[in-house]
């Protein structure tokens, strides 16, 4: 495979990681009852607040408010999508997916994952999304990610099984 099909195999990987990531908070913000609570506090964090007005379709400003807060978490998402997507393509080029990996690029796409969402948040000035979901969830979802990653690569790399004929 070459470094053109290498990359697109690392973007898929990405995306996958990426919807993994997002489904897996999604998933814990619905054990909460708060659906989307964890992707608006961090789009919010990314894009600033709606600026206090709240949520109620009954008037016009709310209604306006909840177009705003579904653009942001939209855009966010798609964000969040093209960074893991970077986050594959680096790692499809870095390492070798043919052979058998240990833990290693599975440690090194995670902390990658890491650098990605901290310098994401970095560019947008706030600190509120680091606060939000802490430490310890950001070094779970990161080593999520790579080992979604990371597996997806590995089985891409792997040849197609001959067929046999049975007799």
């Amino acid at each position: 495979m070459g470094m053109f099909g290498r990359a697109i195999c690392g973007a898929k990987a990405g995306a996958v990681a990426a919807a993994g990531v997002a489904l897996s908070f999604f998933v814990l913000d619905l054990i909460q009852f708060q659906p989307l609570a964890t992707a608006g506090a961090l789009s919010g964090a990314a894009f600033g607040p709606t600026a206090g007005v709240e949520l109620d379709l009954a008037s016009v400003s709310g209604v306006i408010a909840g177009l705003a807060t579904a653009f942001r978490i939209a855009t966010f998402t798609v964000v969040h999508f093209l960074m893991f997507s970077l986050v594959g393509i680096s790692a499809s080029l870095i390492f070798d997916w043919r052979q058998p990996v240990g833990l290693r690029p599975v440690l090194v796409v995670a902390a990658l994952c890491a650098a990605a969402f901290s310098g994401t948040i970095a560019m947008s000035g706030s600190v509120v999304a680091l606060e939000y979901l802490g430490p310890s969830a950001l070094i779970a979802a990161s080593f999520l990610a790579g080992v979604l990653l990371c597996g997806y690569l590995r089985l891409a790399a792997m040849p197609e099984p001959e067929e046999t004929p049975t007799d």
